[in-house]
């Protein structure tokens, strides 16, 4: 094995790290999760999931993109950290007065006169969000994500308690606000104890323009995926009901719990090193390479393990009141497959610094994903989910040709490289289908279905896939 292929030790702690903070605060989450669903209905999580759309982008324009700038600026300056400081603040408080302002508005669009309040509420977590955009940034340019894992694992405690406390008292939809809200004002407030950084009383509309022209085409770029993934929260909320968008929220965070974060987590923790070779192309294809069988080797058999247990986990889990669901979680599923791909192929374009390209591509995702949500919707929200994978596929097909040109890694040299783990995850996603099926109780189709798949798939693997575990040993003897 290339020793070009194995990142160093300061990575794989870094990684490590990452992995920890996600997937600890993750597992708490589930947790509160599962218990906060068994008191809440369907509709409770449709209006929370309402706002989303508004959320979501207010907080992508009040960083700015100044946080990937920051981390992407190899000389950057106390006075460019400060600037981005204040500019997201300031952005954060405008962006709250606007909501509040627009929130009956809000609750008309639904025809849900308990939005606005929830949404006046809700709202505050963009000031609050903003004033911690700097301080990650800094943190992961270092890859200290020790100290991020200490602020994040604070706020998922602290919110998930609280969240508990409202939903057994009958909040309703106000325990997921509360939530929300104690999330981040407990993680905003131990991140500003544990780290050292402070904002200095600076503003330089130069370091402001140099830092806006490097973030202002990823802000684009993440303003339209997620103003294409909100969209689809908004259109069905307006279209079906809180019910049915209660139902498909909950589908999406069940499926987003392995394959988006696991792909965050390595993303993360890679970025800065990647940043530093963007010139050199041997080595960052090697690298693109490694992580993208990696990725494919580790979350292929997650997702389609997954859409083969979905509906008895989820009927375990959270109960029969769920069970839409679970049918919605297994379509989502082949969806959630696509994204550590596509992921890793934009990441490329961040890298070389084609934010121009970046926006191309994010700009047909966008368009594509409209049209054929509204082809389908007259077909239900199943056939909605399904064409959210049509949209993935799609979207990876013309990503990997136009990112992966960009190192010579093209389309056709990234499925060479991950078609056989692809073949084994499929083959371990029947198996397992198919032996679930044939038992009875929830509890043991999950835990037989888990067993059998654990087992076929590293038998697989082991057989036909020595190169990737190979890597996966080294990557292991790498951290100690």
């Amino acid at each position: 094995m290339q020793d070009h292929l194995i990142p160093g030790k300061g990575i794989i702690s870094g990684i490590s790290w990452s992995a920890f903070e996600r997937f600890s605060v993750q597992g708490i989450q589930f947790v509160v999760f599962v218990l906060m669903a068994r008191i809440l209905v369907p509709t409770d999580y449709g209006l929370v999931s309402m706002l989303a759309f508004f959320i979501v982008i207010a907080q992508l324009i009040a960083e700015g993109g100044l946080s990937q700038a920051i981390i992407r600026k190899l000389d950057r300056t106390e006075e460019d950290c400060s600037t981005a400081f204040w500019v997201n603040l300031a952005i954060g408080i405008g962006l709250y007065l606007i909501l509040f302002v627009a929130a009956p508005l809000v609750s008309w669009f639904y025809e849900e006169a308990a939005l606005t309040n929830l949404l006046r509420v809700l709202a505050l977590c963009i000031v609050i969000q903003s004033t911690l955009v700097v301080h990650r940034a800094i943190l992961t340019s270092r890859l200290d994500f020790k100290t991020q894992a200490k602020s994040t694992l604070v706020g998922a405690l602290m919110s998930g308690l609280v969240g508990l406390i409202m939903a057994y008292n009958g909040f309703g939809a106000w325990a997921l606000v509360g939530l929300q809200l104690t999330n981040q004002v407990a993680t905003a407030a131990t991140l500003w104890i544990v780290t050292d950084w402070r904002p200095k009383w600076q503003f330089s509309s130069c370091a402001f323009r140099d830092l806006f022209g490097l973030g202002s085409k990823l802000l684009a770029c993440n303003v339209l995926d997620s103003l294409f993934q909100s969209l689809y929260t908004l259109t069905i909320g307006k279209v079906f009901s809180a019910y049915a968008l209660g139902c498909y929220s909950n589908a999406r965070q069940l499926g987003s719990i392995t394959s988006e974060n696991l792909s965050r987590v390595v993303q993360r923790a890679t970025y800065p090193m990647f940043c530093n070779f963007q010139n050199d192309i041997e080595r960052l294809r090697n690298g693109v390479r490694a992580y993208l069988r990696l990725a494919t080797f580790f979350i292929a058999p997650l997702m389609l393990g997954l859409a083969a247990i979905a509906e008895p986990l989820t009927l375990a889990l959270i109960g029969p009141q769920w069970l839409y669901t679970a049918r919605l979680l297994r379509i989502l599923c082949f969806s959630f497959l696509f994204f550590p791909l596509n992921s890793i192929n934009y990441m490329i374009l961040e890298i070389k610094g084609e934010g121009g390209t970046y926006l191309k591509l994010q700009t047909f995702s966008v368009v594509s994903g409209l049209v054929i949500l509204f082809v389908m919707l007259p077909f239900g929200l199943s056939a909605v989910c399904c064409g959210l994978f049509a949209n993935s596929a799609i979207g990876y097909m013309v990503n990997s040709r136009v990112a992966g040109a960009k190192i010579n890694l093209g389309f056709i040299r990234q499925v060479k490289s991950i078609l056989p783990i692809l073949i084994n995850a499929t083959i371990m996603g029947i198996v397992v289908y198919g032996v679930q099926t044939i038992l009875f109780g929830e509890w043991l189709r999950v835990g037989v279905g888990i067993l059998v798949g654990l087992l076929s798939y590293i038998g697989l693997s082991v057989v036909f896939q020595t190169s990737t575990c190979e890597l996966v040993v080294e990557l292991l003897r790498k951290k100690k």
